[in-house]
């Protein structure tokens, strides 16, 4: 991602879109369908666009980086489209703008940290190379402690929290704060995976190094995850009643 400025933007693209339709869902107008799909169509052109220039070549083997196929992304695209026009031939009315909106979005800027750093030109390009490299099901198999920070490096949280703030906006009272407080859980394993593999591992007389392993940025974003469930607590009346959509 970071060898090449035309896939950095297409990473950040692509991470990005469902934080973009779930704050646009979230915000439910008469131009959601709109938007939203004008932002699918932006993206898939983009990495068409993308996959027709030189990729670059490995700055050690100085062989040609692989290039995905855009098949994948444009059935995924092609059917996110067809949700949204969907949705928007519904006769329900559209959810409600939640309070905790903005505790949503800044969770999702604080699970970005790790992405946003490893993708500046001064960032760290090396860090995590070995996560990011290694295809996830060989890397969860082999070292099954070591998803979360695949799930770091590749911006899988992100995606996670996105889909957690979109859900939230259809379901019950109660459904909504356990989801808020499994993504909150989730968040927190991740962050705290690598210091407890150290001291595992290692002993006590690791401590100092383990500490150094915990993903501050993650704790952030679960603290911020988990607050949504007391900021947008409804009346006790409401906990039990689902929302129309």
């Amino acid at each position: 991602m970071t060898t090449n400025p035309w896939w950095r933007l297409l990473s950040w693209g692509e991470l990005l879109l469902p934080v973009v339709l779930a704050g646009l869902l979230l915000c439910a107008s008469r131009r959601t369908t709109l938007l939203g799909s004008a932002a699918v169509c932006a993206v898939l052109v983009f990495r068409l666009l993308a996959i027709s220039l030189p990729s670059g070549t490995h700055p050690l083997t100085d062989r040609p980086l692989p290039v995905d196929e855009p098949w994948p992304s444009i059935v995924c695209y092609t059917v996110a489209i067809v949700a949204l026009l969907v949705a928007a031939r519904s006769s329900l009315p559209p959810p409600p703008v939640r309070k905790g909106i903005v505790l949503w979005a800044a969770a999702i800027v604080a699970a970005a940290w790790t992405v946003g750093r490893l993708s500046l030109p001064t960032g760290e390009s090396t860090s995590f190379g070995w996560f990011a490299s290694t295809p996830p099901t060989e890397l969860l198999w082999k070292r099954p402690g070591a998803w979360s920070c695949k799930a770091d490096v590749d911006g899988v949280l992100i995606v996670l929290i996105a889909l957690a703030a979109a859900a939230g906006g259809v379901m019950a009272g109660r459904t909504r704060h356990r989801v808020a407080w499994g993504i909150g859980a989730l968040l927190i394993l991740a962050a705290v995976e690598g210091f407890v593999t150290v001291l595992i591992v290692g002993g006590g007389e690791y401590l100092a190094y383990a500490t150094k392993m915990i993903r501050w940025h993650l704790l952030v974003a679960a603290a911020l995850v988990i607050a949504t469930a007391f900021r947008d607590r409804p009346p006790a009346t409401e906990l039990d009643e689902p929302h129309p959509l």
